[in-house]
């Protein structure tokens, strides 16, 4: 009995390698750099800062990607990029108050790729999740002395603070685009692309919550080899 369960087994498993054949002989890796710009809308609970403004700000992004194709619609794709996550909070009423924010980011994200089209031309739609990680932030601006009625410039680099900054981000990430081959191990994309952050970059350590969210959108060209 046991010798006809293993003989089962085997053949289970041969059956499985068999029908992954075809999928391995058409699979691809390739490996390619990204670069663009990209644009961030920062969301936050103003509260009782009615006069306050929250506006988005551009940004860069940059990194490099690869991709390992299961047939010729289906992929899988990994990025590691460098991407700012920007914004603006200025005050309507005492206009010299303008604080200009430029936060950088390490993101991973991780998509299934979805193709179709010709052999030269094809679009695809970029679909996961990505997570990320708040490398540094920097501040620069005008604020106002109340007391002196003197504008004040200002530029410096923010320290986190460990028990109210959320350095770690996590999110949705999905894009649309068009590849063109160039040659047969060439091919040239681009691309737009959304982050949707799930986790807010506030820790809610006080009884008020302050809750903010980052919503990146980036408009990206990459270049491939494809082995």
């Amino acid at each position: 009995m046991f010798r006809i369960f293993e003989k089962s087994r085997c053949g289970v498993l041969l059956m499985g390698v068999a029908l992954l054949l075809p999928l391995a002989a058409k699979a691809q890796w390739r490996l390619g750099v990204t670069g663009g710009a990209d644009y961030n809308v920062f969301k936050m609970d103003k509260q009782y800062m009615t006069d306050f403004q929250i506006n988005g700000r551009w940004g860069a992004t940059a990194g490099i990607s690869g991709q390992y194709e299961i047939n010729d619609w289906l992929a899988l794709r990994a990025d590691l990029n460098w991407t700012q996550k920007n914004y603006r909070k200025n005050r309507v009423i005492l206009s010299q108050i303008d604080y200009r924010y430029q936060n950088n980011y390490l993101q991973l994200p991780i998509m299934a790729s979805f193709s179709t089209g010709g052999e030269r031309l094809r679009g695809f739609c970029n679909l996961g999740i990505y997570a990320g990680y708040w490398l540094t932030s920097w501040r620069e601006g005008s604020d106002n002395n109340i007391f002196s009625g003197f504008n004040m410039p200002f530029s410096e680099k923010l320290v986190f603070n460990a028990e109210s900054d959320q350095r770690f981000d996590f999110g949705l990430a999905g894009g649309i685009g068009l590849e063109y081959r160039i040659a047969s191990h060439w091919a040239a994309q681009a691309e737009i692309r959304c982050y949707y952050s799930t986790v807010s970059t506030v820790r809610q350590y006080m009884r008020v919550k302050d809750y903010r969210y980052n919503t990146t959108i980036s408009a990206q060209l990459g270049i491939y080899y494809i082995f």
